[in-house]
């Protein structure tokens, strides 16, 4: 039997914006994918009443996982962060999943990922990359030596992940907190959930990757010479939009453009504008999904 696959994202409705732009580039290029949200916080009204414009399901895996999500954010961070909810991903509906960020816009089919779970148990889009290793790691974890130089390098973004079910279920990571609360003063915790996935992941004992290393990228500032999709941060020169597509000679092509960071720098009034904000007001506009937000039965 093949597996079920889908793609889950986790959203409420104090990003609801971010969320409509999401789906309806997610939607353009995925008209039966089947889509998940797992909330991020209980306040989701405005986002369930997009459902049948969307056609995506709620998690309904069991609400314990959620509030031991929660537990996990206090015990990091002495609050909830509903970031930390992406672990719901591997107790959720899917026998092969994708995790994409909200604060991203698709721009291809991404169902190429899939392919790679055949040798793979979580593969992100960027890793091993110099100028990520700040965002996951202080150098204190050099001194820590309870994880390899390899499994520290990995330092990969978590905003898109694609795994399988059996690879990090919560039964496996609840034996695993207090080690990794105890290198909590060595995590970049201004990343939430990053550097806890990373941990989790390179301590899994199963193989790890990234779209960028698959495609062959070697070092900072070196594009991938292969034709693997890849992720590009908004905050780089991307080229033209026209039509809700990038207009550029970049090479292999993009498949996701993602604001990591950047509505935080909005809100905190560390930036007066959102780069790109061409591409994103497309999709967000798209097919005026405001339509859709009619008071629910």
């Amino acid at each position: 039997m093949a597996p079920r696959r889908g793609v889950y994202f986790l959203a409420n409705d104090y990003v609801l914006d971010r969320a409509i732009a999401f789906l309806n580039s997610f939607r353009t290029y995925h008209k039966s994918l089947p889509l998940c949200l797992i909330p991020f916080a209980d306040n989701i009204d405005d986002l369930l009443r997009l459902q049948s414009r969307f056609d995506f399901t709620i998690w309904s895996g069991d609400p314990a996982i959620l509030a031991a999500c929660d537990d996990i954010s206090r015990a990091f961070h002495g609050e909830v962060k509903g970031h930390y909810r992406k672990l719901a991903a591997w107790e959720g509906e899917y026998d092969e999943f994708i995790y994409v960020d909200t604060d991203t816009i698709v721009l291809r089919d991404m169902s190429f990922a899939y392919d790679f779970l055949d040798k793979f148990a979580f593969v992100t889009t960027v890793s091993d990359h110099p100028a990520l290793f700040r965002w996951v790691w202080h150098e204190s974890i050099h001194d820590a030596e309870v994880l390899t130089p390899d499994q520290v390098a990995y330092a990969a973004g978590t905003q898109f992940i694609a795994s399988r079910k059996e690879c990090l279920r919560f039964a496996e990571v609840s034996p695993r907190l207090d080690a990794a609360l105890a290198l909590a003063r060595h995590m970049a915790l201004v990343t939430l959930e990053m550097p806890l996935l990373n941990y989790l992941m390179v301590t899994s004992g199963r193989p790890y990757t990234s779209l960028r290393v698959l495609a062959g990228a070697v070092g900072e500032g070196q594009p991938p010479p292969g034709d693997i999709p890849q992720e590009r941060w908004a905050g780089d020169p991307l080229g033209a939009v026209r039509d809700g597509r990038l207009v550029t000679d970049w090479s292999p092509p993009i498949f996701l453009v993602h604001w990591a960071g950047v509505w935080w720098e909005l809100e905190r009034g560390e930036r007066v504008e959102l780069p790109h904000n061409d591409l994103w007001s497309y999709y967000r506009h798209l097919g005026n999904a405001e339509d859709h937000l009619v008071d629910l039965p």
